[in-house]
């Protein structure tokens, strides 16, 4: 009789299966690949946005250096000023404060990065049991504290060359199929990000796709997942600009809005909170989108990625476990696949008809 169980992987997360990969490589190789953006960021909020970079890295590495100290103390060990697990080492508390810092706007206050971002690394690591052991996003929850608590407080100001006031998404949030959005912020500016309001590391598509292809030629990630993610939103925005009589900048306008680029790239992508399997991958793409479009077309929010980030990081072991008991992608299973496809595509045209 044929031994069917599955091997049990005793290891925790990240689980990289590439020649010479390795946690720290995969997190230098994400901060390099966010450089042209937090660069262009700086170049274009100023220093405000340098100082809540600053504020967010700093408050991370903070907590997690204190937490590990207290720890050790707590166990009865001397104290040492080198601790074994605090992850200055392999970039990990470096690039979630990065992540972190380039979602907010840039007219956040620092104590609110801070307290924010101390609580992000805190709640969503540290208390899991440090990296591997975590099953949501440190810089995704650090952002929702943030729009959760002191959405008042962190306001959107001016980029160069730029207005003041509504972020594209926010406009469009408000007369959901208008081109009016368009008289402001063309569709090259927005894949530009010259002269775009929003978060200070979300504005430029172009330079976050630069650091993606970056990370792609490094395999430093894995690209079904924004590919999936990005496709994902755009086929359903495609459908809605058809059924809606609107034209191909509708769902140009979704993908080169808002943090798609830089959740779909940087934070989805996260090694440890992000399934292991190649089908799981696909499905959590592919439902990452699904979420972001509805929370962007029926949400209160104009933004939503952060948040399915989030959600969907809840499932990650349930998407695992079905690759691990089918452990094969055949037809049925693609006919499936496909019919929840069209499915959603479906059920969203018809809420969009209402909701227009």
């Amino acid at each position: 009789m044929t031994n069917t169980m599955p091997k049990i992987i005793r290891k925790t997360s990240p689980y990289l299966r590439r020649p010479n990969a390795n946690a720290p490589r995969m997190m230098r190789d994400v901060t390099i690949a966010l450089l042209p953006a937090t660069f262009f960021a700086i170049y274009s909020f100023g220093l405000p946005a340098l100082w809540i970079i600053l504020t967010s890295i700093v408050s991370m590495l903070v907590t997690e250096y204190v937490f590990y100290q207290i720890q050790d103390l707590l166990q009865g060990e001397s104290f040492k000023v080198i601790n074994k697990q605090f992850s200055l080492y392999n970039f990990s508390a470096v690039t979630s404060g990065l992540i972190y810092g380039l979602t907010l706007p840039d007219q956040t206050p620092l104590w609110v990065v801070a307290l924010s971002g101390v609580l992000g690394i805190l709640l969503a690591k540290l208390l899991f049991g440090g990296m591997g052991q975590n099953i949501f996003n440190p810089a995704a929850v650090a952002r929702v504290l943030v729009v959760v608590n002191f959405a008042t407080l962190a306001t959107y100001q001016t980029n160069i060359d730029g207005v003041a006031g509504a972020t594209a998404l926010s406009m469009n949030n408000a007369d959901l199929f208008s081109a009016d959005v368009l008289n402001h912020y063309p569709i090259m500016d927005l894949f530009t990000g010259i002269g775009i309001p929003g978060s200070i590391g979300e504005t430029s598509a172009l330079l976050l796709l630069l650091g993606g292809g970056y990370l792609a030629v490094r395999t430093s990630f894995e690209i079904r997942i924004p590919l999936m993610y990005i496709g994902t939103v755009f086929v359903l925005a495609l459908a809605v600009a058809i059924q809606q009589g609107l034209g191909l900048w509708y769902p140009l306008y979704h993908i080169f809005s808002g943090g798609l680029m830089l959740g779909a790239i940087y934070m989805a992508t996260d090694p440890i909170t992000s399934p292991i399997t190649k089908p799981a991958r696909v499905y959590y793409g592919f439902a990452l989108g699904v979420i972001t479009f509805i929370i962007r077309i029926f949400g209160a929010l104009p933004e939503g990625v952060v948040f399915s980030i989030l959600i969907m990081n809840m499932f990650v072991t349930s998407f695992d476990y079905y690759k691990v008991t089918h452990p094969r992608f055949n037809r049925k299973r693609s006919l499936i696949f496909i019919a929840i496809i069209i499915l959603s595509i479906v059920v969203t045209l018809v809420g969009v008809s209402y909701a227009g």
